[in-house]
């Protein structure tokens, strides 16, 4: 009786075991695509708040620009001879850039 009572403690235990692995693989499949899932997320909101700094600064620079329309005048006149406007006894003179080498 006892030696059955041992086979019977032994394979309780291997029982056990196995149902606390099967368990703890269950577990790890179930959340395996919950963490891919954050890490998309996260890549995600990485990329999309330097896409929010990048507009920002260029909002800054667009405001500073503006500013410097409306109280600086050398700003506007260089602003319009790069884009080719000129007063009319004024030339202008464009000269091409060079992009090949002697």
């Amino acid at each position: 009786m006892q030696q059955t009572e041992k086979y019977w403690n032994l394979i309780n235990r291997v029982v056990l075991v196995a149902i606390v692995l099967m368990a703890g693989v269950g577990v790890v499949l179930a959340f395996t695509p919950k963490v891919r899932q954050l890490k998309d997320f996260q890549n995600r909101h990485d990329t999309l708040q330097l896409r929010i700094d990048e507009t920002m600064a260029y909002e800054l620079e667009l405001k500073e620009k503006q500013r410097r329309f409306n109280s600086d005048p050398e700003f506007v006149e260089r602003v319009a001879h790069e884009v080719g406007y000129a007063r009319t006894n004024e030339t202008i003179f464009l000269f091409p850039e060079e992009t090949g080498s002697f």
